[in-house]
């Protein structure tokens, strides 16, 4: 079960086992496009958006020999994937943090035998859980132990792409690219940014956050059937906010959660768990109508202090008497991402097949809200999408 479920199923549960730390050796030797798979495209590809998928997509063109180059929006890759160096002796996860599958699907990615993955994991099982509700703090039952994800435990999710798949794609990535029009009417694909610069490609894939389609931050020429249009506005991408405070001291369990309605969520979470360190970390992790709360407010510094007020009611003012620093990461005011992540409604295996339509058979769409698999909202799925579109993509 992952952190989803376990928020919605586990306000009246308890949970626990001890965390046990695991190491996920060498690849396999199957691609997720399996072991025959040849490309036929002739031509080249110019990815949009150099996030999980884009970077999994670039990664896959290179590693087939096919021509590419991708274009970001902003001064980095990573999308809604991004590290902080610095607060703590270990990285931080400012925003995919979780791995929500078995720790092997990064060997799946790499796809490479030659590789010598070993990435240290955390078998992610918190041990203390306590519940803040009708103004009381209340520990939970630790006997069942039904939740069960990974993290990283040296390492984040940026630097599984940096190491990994970035140093051979690195002189195809243009930063500060802000595409705002893609024309497909030609016989090539023309791309256009927002200082004016045209880019030809014989297919384009689209990978960026499914609010910069909805708020239609890139125009499409001929512009997209109204069914298409229909489905791309059923998917909710709520408000997303972290937060992560150092303290001097540790007084909070491992989880603390707070009695929220059905499809909402919001947790506090030791960030050091299992990390090897002695440093107090708390995270607040939060997205839907709790985080719009903190969004809201317009200011990281009044994030800070809203958070405070909250700890200190629940622990007795340690949370403001203990604080060392505080970092507060808005996914919802980043210009290029605008949210958290997608959430589908009942339809959605219909949705899924009416948006992975290409448009023209030229222009493509991958990323964490459309990956046909199933694993949407998430990074891996993120990733798994780029395989999955081009596999179509490159069959010709």
């Amino acid at each position: 079960m992952n952190r989803s479920e376990f928020l919605k199923h586990s306000l009246t549960m308890g949970l626990g086992l001890p965390f046990l730390s695991s190491l996920l050796s060498a690849c396999n030797d199957q691609s997720l496009f399996g072991t025959d798979f040849q490309p036929s495209f002739k031509g080249k590809v110019l990815i949009i958006g150099a996030g999980a998928a884009g970077i999994t997509a670039g990664y896959i063109l290179q590693k087939h020999n096919v021509d590419f180059q991708i274009l970001e929006a902003n001064t980095d890759f990573g999308g809604r994937v991004k590290r902080l160096d610095g607060f703590a002796d270990f990285p931080i996860d400012l925003g995919g943090e979780w791995i929500h599958t078995d720790p092997a699907i990064l060997s799946d990615l790499i796809a490479d035998p030659s590789v010598q993955a070993n990435v240290d994991i955390i078998n992610y099982r918190p041990k203390t859980i306590s519940i803040w509700r009708n103004n009381k703090l209340r520990r939970m039952n630790f006997a069942s132990h039904f939740y069960r994800e990974y993290k990283f435990k040296r390492s984040t999710w940026y630097g599984f792409f940096e190491q990994f798949m970035v140093p051979s794609i690195a002189d195809k990535m243009e930063f500060e690219k802000v595409v705002t029009d893609i024309d497909y009417r030609g016989e090539q694909v023309r791309v256009t940014t927002e200082a004016g610069e045209t880019y030809l490609a014989d297919s384009v894939l689209v990978t960026v956050p499914i609010k910069m389609l909805q708020n239609e931050m890139i125009n499409f020429e001929p512009a997209w059937p109204q069914e298409k249009r229909d489905a791309l506005n059923t998917i909710d991408m709520p408000a997303g906010l972290k937060v992560f405070l150092s303290f001097s001291e540790r007084f909070y369990p491992d989880i603390l959660m707070e009695s929220l309605t059905s499809g909402t969520e919001k947790t506090f979470y030791d960030a050091a768990f299992g990390k090897d360190t002695n440093d107090a970390v708390l995270g607040l992790f939060t997205v839907g109508e709790p985080a719009k709360r903190y969004t809201d407010l317009g200011s990281d510094e009044l994030i800070i202090a809203a958070v405070l007020r909250e700890l200190d009611t629940i622990f007795d003012g340690k949370a403001s008497r203990f604080l060392q620093e505080a970092v507060v990461q808005n996914w919802s005011a980043e210009p290029y991402i605008q949210g958290s992540y997608s959430h589908y409604g009942s339809n959605f295996n219909s949705t899924m097949q009416i948006l992975l339509e290409p448009l023209g058979n030229k222009v493509y769409f991958a990323g964490e809200a459309l990956n046909e698999g199933g694993d949407t909202s998430t990074v891996h799925g993120a990733a798994e999408s780029a395989y999955r579109v081009l596999e179509k993509m490159l069959a010709g």
